[in-house]
């Protein structure tokens, strides 16, 4: 590999990638034509890029007037906690990466002393190791910080949700899912995900089923964290228009998924669902064909499969059943 080599981030838009070009470009020549100053001043304003390119990625402005040390503390920032497949958070590993930082933020100071970009009455005298140790630490921040930004850029989490959303093949969705690190996602983020398998699972879409719902039952939470379990039985009982779209078929799963739960955590979601269904209408019909009796056979499908729980849920799931039989009741009459 050519030690200028550095690879473009997925979806990273072209104006943003040619000034990075340009910089790095800038730098090669700087390295070729044996002129440490100039390689120190390029390798400074090669950091000072990368790093408004991801500011302007992640928050959409970037302060041009900001020194160097800020604006690489505010860009590492932005970028330490990406989540992403493949990429580590491990303590060690973030304490390379801080130290990758400390190096570039020095380019900063030595840039002053020996670099390019200001006018000197005499020539510094820069010697070989200062240019050398001043462009790997450059080209390694950059290279850091541009992995992360294509994780970023991917932006795991919206793109699994649109795939569940719109029919994606079994192979596609569960590496997608596996993309998204839902481990590494926001309490918030995983119980939108969840969410969306839910109701997707809910509506018959079978691959939401294979990939993040029945296996829920038997993993672990590190594979299937308690937001977006909780997510996933939200998304099966309610529609997005608040109606309940639980159907006698998926009865069970859901049981089964909300028995995965921890105690406190069933019993928290219990409560807020139950504010939810007690005047929630039902679904009427399911994939273009009308239910019968839907309500009471989904609670008699509840009841039953919830007299497995352990004891730990009983109350949790007893309370939360109280609320849908009430619920279901009304429909009924409603019929009638």
């Amino acid at each position: 590999m050519d030690v200028f080599d550095i690879k473009r981030p997925d979806h990273l838009d072209d104006e943003a990638w040619a000034a990075v070009s340009v910089a790095r470009d800038r730098l090669s020549w700087a390295w070729q034509l044996d002129d440490g100053s100039d390689v120190i001043g390029r390798a400074k304003d090669l950091i000072e890029t990368v790093a408004k390119v991801v500011l302007m990625a992640v928050d959409g402005t970037a302060d041009d007037k900001m020194d160097l040390q800020p604006l690489l503390k505010k860009a590492q920032a932005a970028l330490k906690f990406q989540p992403g497949p493949g990429l580590s958070h491990d303590e060690g590993v973030r304490a390379v990466a801080q130290a990758v930082q400390t190096m570039a933020t020095q380019l900063g100071p030595i840039r002053n002393s020996y670099g390019t970009g200001h006018g000197r009455a005499t020539n510094p005298d820069v010697g070989e190791e200062l240019p050398a140790l001043t462009l790997e630490a450059g080209l390694m921040w950059t290279r850091w910080a541009l992995r992360r930004l294509g994780h970023v850029l991917a932006d795991y989490p919206n793109d699994l949700i649109e795939a569940v959303g719109t029919g994606t093949s079994l192979v596609k969705l569960r590496k997608k899912f596996a993309d998204a690190v839902l481990s590494q996602q926001p309490v918030e983020v995983q119980h939108r995900i969840g969410v969306a398998f839910g109701r997707q699972a809910a509506g018959g879409f079978g691959n939401a089923v294979s990939v993040g719902v029945a296996p829920v039952v038997d993993a672990g939470f590190d594979e299937y964290p308690v937001g977006y379990r909780c997510g996933v039985l939200e998304g099966m009982l309610l529609h997005s228009d608040g109606e309940i779209g639980l159907t006698n078929a998926h009865a069970p799963l859901f049981v089964s998924v909300f028995g995965s739960l921890p105690e406190g955590a069933a019993r928290e979601l219990a409560a807020g669902l139950r504010t939810r269904v007690v005047d929630a209408a039902w679904i009427d019909t399911w994939r273009g064909s009308p239910l019968v009796n839907a309500p009471t056979d989904v609670t008699a499908t509840l009841r039953a499969e919830g007299a497995q729980l352990d004891g730990s849920h009983v109350e949790a799931f007893g309370e939360l059943l109280a609320s849908l039989d009430d619920s279901a009741m009304r429909a009924t009459a409603d019929e009638v």
